[in-house]
C-alpha cells in the first residue's frame, strides 16, 4: 500500500512538472536583499565615469526632510560577470551595458527570482545611456521605491500588532508592527511609539473636519500651525513646559499624493521641542476622506540622535501607506 501511495505521489509531481513546462511556467527562487539596497550591474569603467555619476544622481539623491543627507538607496555595484548565483536573487537591480545596435530601457519582472523588478538599459554610447537615465529618472526611482515599500509592508505583516483600538476610534485598518505601543489615546487622537536603541519611532493619528486644510497659498503655513497645536496639546518634551513644534529654520516640503486611493497632502520636515534640545524628521499626511466628512491625519516622526534615520522614516511611511479606510 505504501509503495502504491508513493508511486501516486511521484506521478502527481511529474504530471505537475509536465503541465508547468507546457504552460511555460518557470519556477523561481524567492528574491532577497536588504530594504533600500539597489544592485547596479555595470562595468567598473562605467561606474567610475560619467555613467556612474548619472546613476548616483538618479538613485542616490538625498531623501528630503532628513537632518543629514542620506541617499534614497544604498547602491551596490558589480561587474556583469559577478552577477550570478545568489546575487541574481536581488529584489531590485539595474543592468547597464553598451550595445552597438540597440538603444532601449526596459522594466523586467521576475527574471531571476520572485518578486523581482529589474531595469535594463542599453545604448550605443555613454551619451545615449546617460540620456536614458536622465529622462526616466523619476519613473525608475518611483518604481524601485514602490517595490521596497511593498516588501517592507510584507515584513510588517509577518509581525503584526493588534489594531482594534485604531479600528474602533477611526474606522480604519492599518498594518502595524507588534513593537509599537500606545503612548496616549483620547476619543479622537492616538499616539503610538516604538522604542529603539537610541530613541524612538512615533505615529500619530487624528482627524479634522473636512476641508480644514486647503490646497492654496497658505497650505504650508496652516499645516505648521496645525502641527504645533497638536504638539502642544499631546506631545510633551522631557522638560516641564516643553512640547513638539515644527522647526522654523527648515522649510517643509509639501506635495500632493494618494493614500488609500484618496487624495492627500504629504509634508516632510523637521520637528524640534520648544524649550528643549530635541529634534528629528517627520512625515505628515492629510487625507481627504470626503465620504466620512473629515480629513484624516497620519504623521510619523523619529527621534534617533547621531544615527541615520532614512530607514526609520521609511518604516513609518510603509505603515501609513498600508491604510485602508472603511
Amino acid at each position: 500500500m505504501k509503495k502504491f501511495i508513493t508511486l501516486l505521489a511521484i506521478t502527481a509531481v511529474l504530471f505537475s512538472c509536465q503541465n508547468d513546462s507546457k504552460k511555460g511556467k518557470k519556477h523561481l527562487p524567492a528574491s532577497a536583499g536588504t530594504i533600500n539596497n539597489f544592485t547596479i550591474v555595470t562595468s567598473n569603467s562605467f561606474w567610475k565615469g560619467e555613467v556612474g555619476d548619472a546613476i548616483r544622481k538618479v538613485f542616490a539623491t538625498p531623501v528630503y526632510g532628513l537632518p543629514q543627507d542620506e541617499p534614497m538607496f544604498k547602491l551596490v555595484q558589480m561587474e556583469p560577470k559577478a552577477f550570478h548565483s545568489f546575487v541574481k536573487k536581488s529584489r531590485t537591480f539595474i543592468q547597464i551595458e553598451q550595445n552597438d545596435s540597440i538603444t532601449e530601457l526596459k522594466f523586467i519582472k521576475n527574471l531571476h527570482a520572485k518578486p523581482q523588478t529589474g531595469i535594463l538599459i542599453r545604448g550605443k554610447n555613454q551619451g545615449e545611456i546617460i540620456a536614458l537615465l536622465h529622462n526616466n529618472a523619476t519613473k525608475m526611482r518611483n518604481t524601485v521605491q514602490a517595490v521596497e515599500l511593498t516588501e517592507k509592508q510584507r515584513q510588517i505583516r509577518r509581525s503584526p500588532r493588534d489594531t482594534k483600538n485604531i479600528q474602533e476610534t477611526f474606522g480604519i485598518d492599518i498594518n502595524l508592527l507588534f513593537s509599537y505601543r500606545t503612548a496616549k489615546q483620547t476619543k479622537d487622537f492616538i499616539w503610538l511609539r516604538k522604542d529603539i536603541k537610541n530613541g524612538d519611532l512615533n505615529l500619530m493619528i487624528y482627524q479634522l473636519p473636512y476641508n480644514t486644510i486647503k490646497k492654496d497659498s497658505l497650505t504650508i503655513q496652516n499645516i505648521v500651525k496645525l502641527r504645533d497645536s497638536i504638539g502642544k496639546a499631546h506631545i510633551p518634551g522631557a522638560v516641564k513646559g516643553s512640547f513638539m513644534i515644527t522647526e522654523a529654520a527648515f522649510s517643509p516640503f509639501v506635495k500632493s499624493t494618494t493614500i488609500a486611493n484618496l487624495p492627500a497632502i504629504e509634508t516632510r520636515g523637521i520637528w524640534d521641542v520648544k524649550h528643549d534640545f530635541m529634534a528629528g524628521p517627520f512625515i505628515n499626511y492629510i487625507i481627504d476622506d470626503k465620504a466620512n466628512n473629515r480629513q484624516l491625519v497620519l504623521e510619523g516622526f523619529t527621534y534617533a540622535p547621531q544615527i541615520n534615520k532614512r530607514d526609520y522614516m521609511f518604516e513609518l511611511e510603509a505603515i501609513i501607506r498600508s491604510l485602508e479606510v472603511k
